[in-house]
C-alpha cells in the first residue's frame, strides 16, 4: 500500500495536534501525555487524539508577512536615483 504526504498534511495515522499552532502538549518522565487545544483562547484539554479537526492550522506552513502602516525603504539595499536641475537662461536680444 503506497501513502502519499500531500502538501505537507499529516498521514490518517499520525495525530493532528502535535503540527496544529493552536495545540499545547506536554509529555511526562512515564510516558504521560497532555494535549490541550488553544483555539479562540480558551484552553481545552484533549481526552483522545485528534485524527481530523476543521479548525486545524499547520504551524510548519509559512506565514505571510504583513506590513502595518508606512514602511520606509532601507537605504542600503534601495537604489538611489539622483535628479540633478539645469537652469536655462534665455537672453533676449
Amino acid at each position: 500500500m503506497l501513502t502519499l504526504n500531500i502538501l505537507g498534511t499529516p498521514s490518517r495515522r499520525e495525530a493532528l495536534c502535535p503540527t496544529c499552532t493552536y495545540a499545547i502538549a506536554q509529555k511526562g518522565f512515564n510516558g504521560e501525555e497532555l494535549t490541550c487545544c488553544n483555539l479562540g483562547g480558551t484552553l481545552r484539554e484533549l481526552k483522545f487524539v485528534v485524527r481530523e479537526c476543521t479548525a486545524y492550522a499547520d504551524r510548519r506552513a509559512a506565514k505571510p508577512e504583513r506590513v502595518v502602516g508606512f514602511v520606509r525603504p532601507d537605504p542600503e539595499t534601495t537604489p538611489t536615483v539622483t535628479v540633478i536641475k539645469i537652469a536655462w537662461r534665455t537672453t533676449t536680444l
